[in-house]
């Protein structure tokens, strides 16, 4: 070939080549990668938020980690449970740490249903993982929404049913339920995935129930607070000197009272006690005074305060106030309690 054709036959080459990146650059351009759908807002905080309140018998509310960094509580923390129970359940419960949970609600429901909220940072593969090895059979994973991720997990071990919530990296929600459930969906636990994801615009949690919201308000802010909703029925009823059959709730709050760990506890019995305050008063001295020289209140210590009872009248409600010494109350405590809470963190 000469010189003049490998020319030509060069420039051919070259501008067909040219023409087809051309005629790609006109082609339809690459689909667009998947949209990301924003992350949905969820409520988380306080944990009770999340428990609602119909059926509700009664809720405990604790915040492990300010009482565990309270330097006047740890050697009282440390009396109730041993440090090698914290690290046992950590290592069978995903690494969940008690002593690190900012906020935990628990509460019981009508026949053997619990609710547990517990506001706390979490490895979720871990969590889910330690939730599968406890059930019985394979539970059922429900991806509910994609970012952050919520899953409901459903199973549980042999004759019971559990089903846990876990919402994103920093909140569980667990519920149990008793023998011959297994399988069923509960409906505490659907009623907090709803005030997790805002659904629950009408319905109030049970702390802010018109119930429980008078005595929450009377308790203050604690690091422990129960609640026990009413009205009161039965022989319940006739508890504290009949003064529960008029009363609407029922709350206890314990917080330090300072060094020595000192505890100050908080009664409150939420009721219209006006047209009889001072005998109503009176009243709920005398029963606690009796439920303190019981075996167990001798036990706990609660037979001797450090300072009261007092008693008083607030709007609508009966208010007791006393402190105790908090290392004598966690060594009974202990004592008592040893076998439920070897039990508890064994689960």
């Amino acid at each position: 070939m000469t010189s003049a054709a490998a020319r030509g036959a060069f420039g051919l080459l070259a501008r067909r080549l040219v023409a087809a990146a051309a005629l790609a650059g006109c082609g339809s351009p690459p689909p667009p990668s998947p949209a990301v759908r924003p992350p949905v807002p969820l409520h988380l905080a306080p944990a009770c938020d999340l428990v609602p309140g119909a059926g509700l018998a009664w809720l405990v509310e604790v915040k492990p980690r300010a009482l565990a960094q309270d330097p006047d509580l740890i050697h009282v923390v440390g009396a109730v449970v041993a440090e090698e129970r914290f690290r046992a359940y950590a290592e069978s419960h995903g690494g969940v740490d008690l002593r690190q949970v900012q906020d935990l609600c628990f509460a019981r429901y009508g026949g053997s249903t619990t609710l547990a909220s517990v506001h706390v940072p979490i490895d979720p593969a871990r969590i889910e993982s330690a939730f599968a090895a406890r059930a019985a059979v394979p539970p059922t994973r429900t991806l509910v929404v994609a970012n952050p991720p919520v899953v409901r997990l459903d199973g549980g071990p042999v004759g019971d049913a559990e089903h846990l919530l876990v919402l994103g990296r920093e909140h569980l929600v667990l519920a149990t339920e008793g023998p011959g459930k297994a399988g069923g969906r509960t409906g505490p636990l659907r009623a907090a995935e709803a005030f997790a994801l805002g659904r629950l615009k009408r319905s109030s949690p049970a702390v802010r129930s018109a119930a429980l919201a008078p005595v929450a308000a009377l308790l203050g802010d604690a690091p422990v607070r129960v609640f026990v909703p009413g009205p009161f029925e039965g022989e319940v009823a006739a508890g504290l000197g009949g003064l529960l059959r008029a009363s609407t709730g029922l709350g206890v709050a314990a917080r330090p009272a300072g060094a020595g760990g000192r505890i100050s506890v908080r009664v409150v019995v939420a009721g219209a006690f006006k047209e009889d305050a001072d005998a109503a008063a009176e009243r709920l001295a005398a029963s606690v005074h009796v439920l303190t020289e019981t075996a167990f209140g001798r036990m706990l210590g609660l037979n001797r305060p450090l300072e009261g009872p007092t008693t008083r009248l607030a709007v609508d409600a009966l208010v007791l106030d006393a402190t105790f010494d908090g290392m004598k109350v966690a060594t009974g405590a202990h004592d008592v309690l040893e076998g439920d809470i070897a039990q508890v963190l064994r689960r």
